[in-house]
């Protein structure tokens, strides 16, 4: 039929994550790449659009290239980021070279959202909560106090030890630069403060994996301190404050990351949310009812879908 539009996917970054990858062990997540690689000819062939929020998915390349100790500073210049990254000795270039190509596709999506002044908060907050509720299986599980680490989870216990031995690595005069990441010095707090949780200071296999993780929000605690404490050693109740607000914005759980792209989908009335998450579709679409009745809106016409799924239904 003339002037009838072809359907939009909305892609996060976990979509972008596989498609840059090469065949993995995972026979599952192969074939999801494969589709993806599908889609994304038909969207060069423009029988399929792909559409993401700008908003929303460069709060998750700071979430997640964060896991790999990169600290983005500014999602405007993201690729400058990566350049001073990578002059850090210790930098994986394959890391680098994979983020690379990440946001080389994502330039390429069509957004459909741009800056709200409420990042990761919403500016549309009934269909966030009503989204939350619906897909979310319960509260948010509280921490658990009763462990060894003085009353603190082990990752929060390390880096409150990294925030309270800052002193003895940083002078006042490379504290007080507010405009470069000093990511040898953020790895040699670091690396003193693993050895008293018999964690080895690698940079690679699962035991590097943990390490970037945290030397990523090492980074953060000291960018934050920077800005809000001229000086050191940062009093106790300052490294509070500081993890409060580290933990609240980088360590989200998988599962808030999907809703906030699922409520910007739905707003702006996308058609397939791609997944790689099978329980994640599963769940939308047994709980779509529910959250038809929340909204009140009438009938939801997207499905968050498995990009091998997308695929059949659009056929040849």
């Amino acid at each position: 039929m003339a002037g009838r539009r072809h359907p939009n996917a909305y892609v996060d970054y976990d979509i972008l994550d596989l498609a840059t990858r090469g065949s993995t062990v995972d026979k599952v997540l192969d074939t999801e790449r494969q589709a993806i690689a599908s889609l994304w000819q038909l969207f060069e062939k423009e029988k399929l659009s792909l559409v993401t929020s700008v908003d929303e998915m460069e709060l998750d390349f700071v979430i997640h290239m964060n896991r790999g100790g990169l600290c983005v500073t500014d999602t405007f210049q993201i690729t400058d980021n990566i350049d001073t990254f990578e002059r850090w000795s210790e930098s994986d270039r394959i890391d680098t070279a994979h983020w690379r190509a990440i946001v080389d596709l994502y330039d390429r999506l069509d957004t459909i959202s741009g800056h709200d002044a409420m990042v990761g908060e919403h500016s549309h907050p009934r269909i966030y909560e009503h989204v939350t509720s619906v897909m979310r299986n319960g509260p948010k599980t509280p921490v658990d106090h009763s462990g060894p680490f003085g009353g603190f989870d082990e990752e929060t216990a390390i880096l409150r030890d990294c925030a309270a031995t800052l002193h003895t690595v940083y002078d006042m005069k490379v504290w007080a630069d507010m405009k470069h990441i000093q990511y040898d010095l953020n790895w040699l707090v670091l690396k003193g403060v693993l050895s008293k949780y018999d964690h080895p200071a690698v940079l690679t296999g699962s035991e590097g994996d943990l390490c970037k993780y945290l030397l990523g929000l090492v980074n953060r605690l000291v960018n934050i301190g920077k800005k809000s404490c001229p000086r050191l050693p940062l009093e106790e109740r300052h490294i509070g404050f500081i993890l409060d607000i580290v933990r609240k914005k980088y360590c989200q759980e998988n599962i808030e990351r999907h809703i906030s792209h699922i409520v910007h989908a739905l707003l702006n009335n996308v058609d397939y949310h791609l997944t790689i998450d099978g329980e994640l579709a599963n769940k939308f679409a047994e709980r779509k009812v529910k959250l038809e009745n929340l909204l009140g809106e009438g009938p939801i016409r997207m499905e968050v879908i498995l990009p091998s799924e997308l695929i059949k239904k659009l056929g040849p």
